[in-house]
């Protein structure tokens, strides 16, 4: 795969979220971009052929279905093939992950151009290889990429699942799930303002009688499992940062 610096004409296989965000980000650029998908392609075209105008090609599929779609149509290989996966590692394509969630609903186009993505080392500067989009980026070695991928799952689609508990919950107990908003608005906005601050609540006060009360109150609930996940970390970083004192 040669990478040249041009105007790229954008091909985009997939048509789950990522793939229309994609669309919709690089039509709005201004950008040439085709989109090709087995759900759509009625007359069961080869991708190839379908997106034979385009010399950029992102994959916007699932992890596990990149490397077999790339082996079941070597046709593409003249191609750029750029995966957007942020964990998978390979030589068939290269990675840049949008650090981004991707929702059913479609952002502000200003807000695609601040996406940090996230390139696999090794790989071309990034205005060369997507010409026409000026995002921040930075480069990330193969073996740090799992590692990587774990800290974005835990800290985005951990949250949300914990944040939708906490809503769920309170509207059982018949509290608006709205009530919530100021302190998790805050909670997002100081952690973002200083990410190295102490948390706050029972585990850092090292509470025994709160959190006993806590565990007690969520019983078997699979929510016990990660408060007492926090309380192992909590001691397990603290410990550590004391050492490094």
């Amino acid at each position: 795969m040669s990478v040249k610096n041009q105007t790229a004409r954008y091909g985009i296989i997939g048509d789950g979220r990522l793939a229309r965000h994609l669309r919709f980000w690089l039509g709005h650029k201004g950008l040439r971009v085709e989109q090709w998908s087995r759900a759509d392609d009625l007359d069961m075209r080869n991708p190839a052929l379908a997106l034979a105008e385009c010399d950029r090609i992102l994959l916007a599929i699932s992890d596990d279905a990149i490397e077999p779609f790339i082996q079941s149509w070597p046709e593409l290989k003249d191609k750029v093939l750029i995966h957007c996966s942020g964990s998978l590692v390979t030589p068939s394509a290269i990675g840049v992950h949008p650090l981004q969630t991707f929702g059913e609903r479609l952002f502000e186009p200003a807000h695609y151009d601040e996406i940090p993505m996230t390139l696999d080392e090794g790989a071309p500067p990034f205005e060369q290889l997507m010409p026409g989009l000026e995002n921040p980026h930075c480069w990330i070695r193969p073996e740090h990429k799992a590692y990587y991928h774990a800290l974005c799952v835990l800290a985005c689609s951990g949250t949300q699942m914990l944040w939708r508990e906490m809503m769920s919950g309170l509207e059982q107990l018949g509290i608006d799930s709205d009530f919530a908003a100021p302190l998790l608005r805050k909670t997002a906005e100081d952690a973002l303002r200083s990410p190295g601050a102490d948390i706050t609540g029972p585990i850092s006060r090292n509470d025994i009688d709160t959190q006993r009360r806590n565990l007690d109150a969520l019983g078997r609930d699979a929510l016990a499992d990660v408060y007492r996940a926090l309380q192992t970390t909590y001691r397990e970083r603290s410990r550590a940062s004391n050492l490094k004192g």
